[in-house]
């Protein structure tokens, strides 16, 4: 299933600039990638290595127990401040799918908590989500020098309050069963816990609870997705009449 939108209308006058902003970022450091490494695709070369390892968020080097990478070429020094890569990690992408399926989600779902949050709480909070998700990374495996990259964590956070902010709104889902293709709505409070079972829980459990099979960081995946639960339970708690009086949505044109 492929979500190409949401229904779910923005307060009057709304308009998401810090949500197209995150875009725009996440577009330009992908092209400093693509710059650095010389690939568009998928990057794997000596180059993607050496950039990954230095602006990655590398377990072993986040907390310590490792100083250096051993590349089978040369060994790499741990950044000097190793805990920054929790934040610029966020923003690097290992390839075009990578980033295109990462910008997407951020684009449908991220726009109605930008309304919601305000535009300073919402990034504030977008970036507790991504570094919040990377320290559980990390907690999963202290010592390897695997880097992950990527706004999957952060992403997820904005799943997962998104998830109980607005579980009645519908999305617009392609679905594809072999030559059998339709759009169908589904409500986020199904389509959202589909997402999080299938495509990161059963991987991480079947895998043995690896933290990064198949190349996914799944963990940082659940782990963001928690995160958004509950930070989208605090504002509904802390902002109950929004929910029971308005419109169907819960806007009342305080969204700045």
């Amino acid at each position: 299933m492929l979500p190409i939108g949401d229904e779910n209308p923005h307060p009057p006058g709304f308009k998401p600039i810090l949500t197209y902003a995150l875009i725009a970022i996440n577009v330009i450091v992908f092209f400093f990638e693509v710059a650095v490494t010389g690939q568009f695709f998928d990057f794997s070369n000596r180059q993607a290595m050496n950039l990954f390892l230095n602006w990655g968020a590398v377990p072993g080097c986040v907390t310590g127990q490792i100083s250096g990478i051993n590349t089978g070429v040369d060994i790499i020094s741990c950044p000097a401040i190793p805990e920054l890569t929790l934040l610029s990690s966020i923003f690097m992408h290992g390839g075009l799918m990578h980033l295109g399926g990462n910008m997407l989600f951020l684009w449908i779902f991220g726009d109605n908590l930008e309304a919601k949050f305000g535009r300073v709480k919402y990034l504030g909070i977008y970036l507790l989500w991504g570094i919040g998700a990377g320290l559980i990374h990390v907690m999963g495996d202290t010592s390897t020098g695997i880097p992950a990259v990527g706004a999957s964590g952060a992403i997820s956070g904005v799943l997962g309050a998104y998830l109980v902010i607005f579980p009645h709104a519908r999305v617009k889902t392609f679905l594809m069963l072999g030559f059998f293709w339709r759009m169908i709505h589904i409500k986020a409070m199904y389509f959202l816990p589909f997402w999080l079972i299938f495509q990161n829980l059963l991987p991480f459990f079947i895998g043995g609870f690896g933290v990064a099979g198949g190349g996914v960081a799944y963990l940082a995946h659940i782990g963001g997705f928690i995160l958004g639960l509950a930070v989208g339970y605090i504002y509904k708690k802390s902002h109950s009449s929004q929910f029971t009086y308005g419109t169907r949505y819960g806007y009342r044109g305080d969204y700045r």
